[in-house]
């Protein structure tokens, strides 16, 4: 029997959910960040429901089924508008609006609690992604008693540092669907410490315009600037400010009064600014010779023009390598603070499914 929360119990619960966009889907599940009764969580273990949104390349389909089954029991299943890879995770579809997926995020969580016998059940088998036996000398993969995946589970090898020492390094795939990522990219790292000593980024390209979006142009850019903002304020912990940010987002429309979304903009330009981050990030990230300090000062004088009706048109596109090339050398918060200052990045033609 289908149970329906009323709306009291619906302001009540706080659903936690993780979420696996595609590329032309991400940014419109970055509102969710601003809506009461919805957490977005950093990761899929500490969430109740997973939402798929948009189209999911094939090349990340076992990517999304591993983010599916990290999700504890009982799970629920939400699928916004899913294409590609998304279709093949079973899931209650969502064609409508935000409002709409809200509302089945907390209808299928309050489903599963009821009946925990209708939650969705794991997609892969419940086996190791690789034998510890019988790869290399030692069973792990590695050399010597070092490196390898043994089931599944990166070890460190010695390598040179940039001072000449051999110290650990550990090679990790960060992403698709990593919560301080901006997007569904793919970030290849070696890490010693947390320092990064080599970088390799990934960007998918949307397949399609995501639906509902202002007509008009600058209040387009608008929206999209505020979605980036709420992921950016997440990422630097202001997570109070973020919530602000999406829900902002969710206010540009094309019949929005002006007046009053200027004042709300600029209200939050200010408190961005007096938070302190922009000072945390200088000399951060540079790229083309623009500090992540720099390129957020761009984005909010960007997202004030355009309220105002004095911008139009696409931002300009980051090429990945030079995304690396800034990143290398960095402890991994800062390269999340990088890649979250970034408006734009260049989709890479390399493994892009066309």
């Amino acid at each position: 029997m289908a149970v329906t929360p009323n709306e009291g119990e619906r302001q009540r619960t706080d659903v936690a959910v993780a979420i696996a966009a595609g590329a032309g889907a991400w940014e419109a599940t970055q509102e969710l960040r601003g809506v009461p009764g919805v957490r977005v969580v950093t990761t899929p273990r500490h969430a109740a429901v997973l939402l798929v949104a948009g189209t999911i390349d094939d090349e990340d389909r076992e990517p999304l089924q591993r983010v599916h089954d990290q999700l504890p029991h009982p799970r629920a299943v939400v699928a916004w508008r899913p294409a590609g890879a998304a279709r093949d995770v079973p899931a209650q579809v969502v064609d409508e609006d935000l409002d709409a997926v809200i509302a089945q995020v907390h209808r299928s969580r309050s489903v599963v609690i009821a009946e925990p016998a209708r939650g969705a059940r794991d997609l892969l088998p419940d086996t190791e992604p690789n034998a510890w036996r019988g790869v290399g000398p030692f069973g792990q993969g590695g050399e010597g008693m070092m490196g390898g995946t043994p089931y599944g589970r990166p070890m460190t090898m010695t390598g040179d540092d940039r001072d000449g020492l051999a110290l650990d390094q550990l090679d990790l795939v960060l992403g698709p669907f990593l919560d301080p990522l901006p997007g569904p990219v793919t970030l290849h790292v070696t890490l010693q410490g947390d320092v990064l000593q080599d970088a390799e980024l990934t960007v998918r390209r949307a397949r399609d315009e995501w639906f509902g979006e202002p007509a008009d142009p600058d209040l387009r850019t608008a929206r999209r600037l505020l979605r980036r903002t709420a992921h950016g304020l997440h990422v630097a912990g202001l997570d109070a400010l973020a919530s602000r940010a999406a829900a902002l987002a969710r206010t540009v429309t094309d019949d929005a009064d002006r007046a009053p979304l200027a004042r709300a903009t600029a209200g939050l330009c200010r408190r961005v600014r007096r938070s302190g981050l922009l000072w945390t990030l200088r000399g951060v990230g540079t790229i083309d010779g623009g500090d992540a300090a720099q390129r957020w000062r761009h984005r909010i004088a960007t997202l004030t023009a355009a309220i105002d009706g004095s911008v139009s048109g696409a931002a300009p596109s980051a090429e990945p390598s030079a995304v690396e090339a800034a990143v290398v050398g960095m402890t991994l918060t800062d390269a999340m603070a990088t890649l979250a200052s970034v408006d734009a990045l260049q989709p890479d033609a390399v493994g892009v499914q066309t």
